[in-house]
């Protein structure tokens, strides 16, 4: 018998779809929560910014395929693409590095169905031991890393927030605890271990690419 995992096609979905998938996952959510039930594939290409062919092909993916003249039902391609993206079920996640950065990661997942916080981890002596929140978990110290949230359940990825000098050395430690999935968003190429997977944000390179299409657009059509 195939099991849930086995049976969903994400390893043969492209990086850059995966991230698109992403992005429909929440405009679909978004409208959901406002009660709007059908959606066309432009509707959903413009909410998300992208070209609706574009849409559709990464959409053919994952079998998320809308009735012609009429569009798709949104809470059905809910399902369909979290289950691609392995989404319907929330992922465990660890953060090391609470500064700035850090919280600005908190602000944006703490409201998440699809994340759990298990587990903060800092070196600043005035955090430690502290809980950003009063429901959430303790800030332990770096030293602490381990592969599992209090309750026992084991990280799904792990963030890695921290200066840049520490941040190997967390990668390292993650990796140890059997961490394979790690968010990078310091300034550093981390390497990754045996199995780890390291998708970093390069805020500075995004500031780039949008600067490169600015410049684009006030060039005159020869």
């Amino acid at each position: 018998m195939t099991s849930l995992s086995e049976s969903r096609p994400t390893a043969r979905i492209p990086g850059p779809s995966v991230a698109r998938l992403a992005t429909y996952l929440t405009a679909l959510r978004e409208r959901a929560a406002t009660g709007v039930t059908v959606i066309s594939s432009a509707e959903l290409a413009q909410a998300s910014g992208v070209n609706p062919l574009i849409l559709r092909k990464d959409l053919s993916y994952v079998g998320g395929h809308g009735v012609r003249g009429v569009g798709y039902q949104v809470h059905k391609l809910i399902a369909t693409v979290s289950m691609a993206l392995h989404s319907d079920s929330a992922q465990v996640v660890a953060l090391a590095g609470v500064g700035s950065l850090g919280r600005a990661l908190l602000a944006h997942t703490g409201k998440d169905p699809r994340y759990t916080l298990g587990a903060l981890f800092d070196d600043d002596v005035d955090l430690v031991g502290t809980r950003l929140d009063p429901d959430g978990p303790i800030v332990q110290p770096l030293s602490a890393i381990g592969g599992s949230a209090a309750d026992g359940e084991p990280f799904d990825i792990g963030v890695i927030a921290t200066d840049d000098a520490s941040a190997q050395a967390v990668c390292d430690a993650f990796a140890a605890a059997g961490v394979q999935q790690i968010l990078n968003v310091t300034t550093v190429s981390l390497t990754p271990q045996d199995g780890q997977s390291i998708r970093r944000i390069d805020l500075a390179l995004e500031l780039q690419l949008l600067n490169f299409a600015a410049a684009a657009e006030k060039v005159s059509p020869l």
